[in-house]
């Protein structure tokens, strides 16, 4: 007998410890524990039925690091060999290698996946932990706006660009990595591809237009474009089944995308609520109690940082904005605001976190004339208290880097669902990686 029990060794280990283990880990480690062995595998598959995955935010961080082999520092066009994975609530952060080529902008966090642009500056759906890939439509599928340049055995060798929208007309021809960062300013996806139909909405061209596609499809569609105006599209939120999207002026539009060839639109809130010239950006956020509220970045020198929030309830009945009071519009909950879909947590399973604050990464800023450097405080992550009016870092060691042109941050809820994906088998591809502390 004793001979029996010492030959026993940790993939002999029963399920219900494992799963108790797995119940304390961070994703990164939950994902190094599934490698370790088929029964720790077999453990992990049984524990995403019976444990709920933490929701912790991960701050994305494209690497500013030199380069492999080079003493050059890394710039945010070139093609990106690794990120920094920082968690906000306990300070870890991790190095997660991307294979070469498959990451030179972030443009959007949704459903447990990060929307990126590749080296050829084509948008890709990226699990950063397993390593899975899904293309979305190539880039020369704008037709309006864009032209491929062709090598001699009909390669990609660059681009030509219409800006605003316009059909190209110029000899100029841009590198085919240069686009990524240029062309995109946020994707959301309408859920999760791994569980199903997922239609992605683009705002592009310093938020001049509107496109969209169903994850699978070979093309984009073309939805809207603002033109002749100096309003721009600020941002866009899936809630109740449609896509919501403000502009900068505050207009309020929605689209019903259910029937690719037929998309509906509605218009909320056709006039502007007179904040443009103040207005530094603005958000959509769909509230897990169902309302979809705006978040409104107001320039304000009075304040000590220059800047003030305001958060409005969008009544889609009698289509106005319902001003809420800032101690109650987030109902004690910490919102995650950036490129990502918004991302409320509850301070009682993350006491570390701050009640009726939001965490930003620094926005897409447009009106520049109204924030300009003079003004501006927006230099890192921070986060603003809704009632005490302050900016602050969100990390008190630091951290974050700063666009005021290309955001290169993006927060980041990860899922374990992504690990075997069940959605384009011949679309999706799985990559190697390597994950540090």
């Amino acid at each position: 007998m004793a001979e029996h029990y010492a030959s026993l060794g940790w993939s002999d280990l029963p399920n219900d410890p494992l799963i108790h283990i797995l119940n304390l880990l961070e994703l990164p480690e939950a994902l190094a524990f599934r490698a370790v062995c088929p029964s720790w595998r077999s453990a992990s598959k049984a524990a995403a039925t019976t444990v709920p995955p933490r929701h912790t935010p991960w701050l994305v961080s494209l690497a500013a690091d030199p380069l492999p082999g080079s003493k050059k520092s890394h710039k945010l066009w070139d093609p990106t060999v690794s990120s920094k994975f920082r968690n906000l609530v306990d300070e870890k952060t991790f190095k997660v290698s991307f294979p070469r080529g498959q990451a030179t902008a972030c443009c959007g966090a949704s459903h447990g996946w990060l929307v990126v642009a590749n080296e050829l500056s084509d948008l890709v759906l990226y699990d950063p932990f397993t390593g899975v890939l899904v293309p979305l439509p190539p880039i020369t599928s704008f037709s309006l706006c864009i032209e491929g340049v062709y090598g001699d055995k009909g390669n990609i060798v660059g681009y030509r660009f219409g800006s605003h929208g316009k059909t190209p007309c110029t000899d100029r021809v841009h590198g085919v990595d240069s686009l990524g960062m240029e062309l995109y300013d946020k994707v959301v996806l309408s859920g999760s591809p791994s569980t199903g139909d997922t239609i992605a909405l683009a705002i592009q061209l310093d938020g001049s237009r509107l496109s969209f596609a169903r994850v699978g499809d070979g093309s984009w569609r073309h939805l809207s474009t603002i033109r002749g105006s100096n309003d721009s599209f600020a941002d866009c939120v899936f809630h109740h089944g449609r896509f919501f999207v403000v502009t900068m002026e505050g207009i309020l539009k929605s689209w019903d995308l259910s029937r690719l060839h037929m998309p509906k639109k509605k218009t909320i809130i056709a006039e502007d609520d007179g904040d443009f010239s103040d207005a530094i950006t603005r958000y959509l956020v769909s509230a897990p109690w169902g309302h979809l509220l705006q978040v409104r970045v107001i320039l304000d020198t009075d304040q000590e940082n220059c800047v003030k929030v305001e958060i409005d309830r969008c009544d889609l009945k009698s289509r106005k904005m319902v001003a809420l009071s800032p101690s109650k519009a987030l109902r004690g909950l910490a919102v995650f605001l950036g490129q990502n879909s918004p991302s409320f947590l509850p301070i009682s399973k993350f006491p570390e976190l701050r009640p009726n604050c939001i965490y930003f990464t620094t926005p897409r800023l447009r009106n520049e004339s109204t924030f300009g450097r003079q003004y501006n405080q927006w230099s890192g992550v921070k986060v603003y208290d809704l009632e005490k009016q302050t900016l602050e870092p969100a990390f008190p060691s630091g951290g974050g880097n700063y666009g005021i042109i290309y955001p290169s941050e993006v927060w980041f809820t990860p899922s374990l669902v992504h690990a075997e994906p069940v959605i384009h088998p011949c679309c999706y591809i799985e990559l190697g990686i390597v994950i540090t502390g």
